[in-house]
């Protein structure tokens, strides 16, 4: 389970009975509040102050971006990613819309 602290500025992975896995930190973790997983490896957050979502890979402990403002991503709040149609959906603050996005 991953937990994000838009506070800290961090987001964290812990076990089942809670007991604290792994913590994400980066210049890039700006406010992070959406988290959702595509795979074990690979889990996607909204980093809401820096207009960005951001792709998180445990295994490497890497944080990079993915989308940016350029790509129509203006504080993002939430997000979710069908796994069938890979499609990703995108809750953003600042208009109130949902934008959809094709990940190949």
């Amino acid at each position: 389970m991953f937990i994000s602290d838009s506070g800290k500025h961090t987001i964290t992975k812990v076990d089942a009975q809670l007991n604290l896995l792994q913590t994400f930190t980066s210049p890039l973790l700006q406010t992070p509040y959406g988290i959702t997983a595509v795979t074990e490896d690979q889990i996607l957050v909204c980093s809401q102050d820096n207009n960005s979502l951001l792709l998180l890979q445990p295994s490497t402990n890497t944080v990079s971006a993915l989308l940016g403002k350029n790509d129509g991503i203006e504080w993002p709040h939430s997000l979710a990613y069908c796994t069938d149609q890979k499609k990703l959906f995108v809750a953003q603050v600042s208009t109130g819309t949902i934008h959809v996005y094709q990940i190949e």
